[in-house]
């Protein structure tokens, strides 16, 4: 789950089929000037904003509107790429950035209430000729379009009724769990629309947009307006690791790990030994979508860990990223191609979805010899952290022990509001390959063992300790 603003732009950039580009180019050439296109221009810089789009070659520019699953239209040539976000009534400008070469599309720029990138190029995939591909496979298909289209809502307002509408329709057409959720929101619209008027002050949108949020209770569903405002309600278990996470991390590193732990990718793997001589790789988080970066942390864990045969991996803290991360991690144990999950998209109304997109573990360029693998869960393991646990699962000998993990799996869809609010959805549906979806459920360990109050108090970690049996019992 992305826990912040900066991830969850970021985890989204990594892994939404969509693509933008930026104000300054990768070599850092000097602002271009305002596109001339006088019908994008106002979509672009109504009232004077401050953002300006790149200029597009008239000459090669083309429209591509993606055909199911997300609300995104790309307007592009070879080098540049401005995205819009849409509704059957609305039109955004999004954000802004460049294509490579090979087709690779980046991103630098969000337009709106955001700070830049940071001089970050985040990848989103490969497009040719309408599909992009992202670094799991799955591909996002676009249809050529002549025009942008007409609608109701254009460019940017401060006008609430207006952003009622466009944030309820964008909800309407593109969350994925209304009936697991089991909310009507239709109902909703007819329940708030009363309380929307031309007077209403930012702070009572803000409060009304809140409260509808919190009927979803989805991990993935939030509103950003500075902060982030998730619409999930806490859960006693969840609780009780955050206010615990430092002492539990703590009485690991202490009471049963050997010498001190590795730290890799800013401190997202820690890896060591424990002092049954097992090897212990603990994941914080999957927010690296750099597939060199990660590879290389990864190798150099592999030259560390190559003489052991048990694996520990500890995924109880990790709130998720990107799922590609995940994947690589499950691909050092494997010298095949295995099937981890399905992916799905909503393709029309709230039952209709594509048909189930099938995600693989590679092999990894370098593996690790596994004669047993046990996997650690609990509710804050969350998003990218359960879909790898998932493709973990699928491994020969892996076992996972511990709680039911936090129970949200779909991307996050990004879009703006006319008046510059973020909100992100659920859009997305990860079944397991038995075709099991353990959205808002939460994937169930193979053996459940719940940490206590006094096993802290008393340095000890019981998940670990079954751990460290499972492993000395395996053949």
């Amino acid at each position: 789950m992305k826990r912040n603003l900066w991830i969850a732009i970021c985890i989204f950039l990594a892994v939404s089929a969509a693509g933008l580009y930026t104000l300054v180019n990768v070599k850092g050439d000097k602002k271009q000037p305002p596109v001339i296109d006088a019908a994008q221009q106002r979509l672009v810089n109504v009232k004077g904003d401050k953002e300006q789009p790149p200029v597009i070659d008239a000459a090669q520019r083309q429209l591509w509107q993606s055909e199911v699953g997300y609300n995104y239209i790309l307007e592009m040539d070879s080098k540049s790429v401005i995205l819009y976000s849409y509704t059957k009534d609305s039109l955004l400008p999004f954000g802004q950035g460049h294509v490579e070469e090979d087709g690779d599309i980046y991103m630098n720029i969000i337009y709106g209430n955001t700070k830049s990138l940071e001089g970050k190029d985040i990848r989103l995939g490969r497009f040719n000729n309408g599909r992009l591909t992202d670094n799991l496979g799955f591909v996002n298909r676009f249809k050529r379009i002549d025009h942008l289209p007409e609608v109701t809502f254009k460019g940017f307002s401060k006008d609430p009724v207006d952003n009622f509408e466009v944030f309820w329709k964008t909800f309407e057409e593109n969350f994925s769990f209304f009936p697991i959720v089991k909310v009507d929101w239709k109902a909703v619209y007819k329940e708030y629309k009363p309380k929307v008027n031309a007077a209403t002050s930012d702070k009572e949108l803000e409060q009304i947009f809140k409260e509808m949020l919190g009927k979803l209770n989805d991990g993935h569903t939030n509103l950003i307006i500075g902060e982030e405002f998730f619409s999930t309600k806490t859960v006693e278990r969840e609780e009780f690791y955050k206010a615990n996470q430092e002492s539990m991390q703590n009485n690991i590193e202490t009471e049963y790990i050997k010498g001190a732990l590795k730290s890799k990718l800013d401190g997202s793997i820690l890896y060591g030994r424990t002092k049954s001589g097992d090897a212990y790789i603990k994941l914080i988080h999957f927010n690296v979508s750099d597939a060199q970066q990660i590879d290389e942390a990864l190798s150099e864990m592999v030259t560390d860990l190559a003489d052991c045969r048990n694996f520990i991996i500890d995924m109880r803290f990790n709130g998720g990223g990107d799922d590609f991360y995940g994947l690589k991690l499950a691909g050092l144990f494997t010298d095949e191609r295995k099937l981890a999950y399905f992916k799905q998209v909503r393709t029309g109304g709230y039952r209709e979805f594509s048909e189930p997109f099938p995600i693989y573990i590679e092999p990894g360029r370098q593996r690790l010899t596994a004669d047993n693998i046990v996997v650690l869960t609990g509710p804050l393991t969350a998003s990218a952290a359960e879909t790898g646990t998932m493709a973990l699962k699928e491994l020969d000998r892996a076992t996972v022990i511990g709680e039911k993990t936090f129970g949200v799996f779909s991307n996050m869809l990004l879009n703006l509001l006319p008046n510059k609010w973020l909100v992100t959805l659920s859009n997305e549906l990860y079944t397991s390959t038995e075709g099991i979806n353990y959205e808002q459920l939460g994937l169930p360990p193979d053996e459940e063992l719940l940490i206590k109050r006094a096993d802290i108090d008393a340095h000890k970690d019981p998940v670990l300790i079954r751990a460290m049996e499972l492993l000395k019992a395996a053949p």
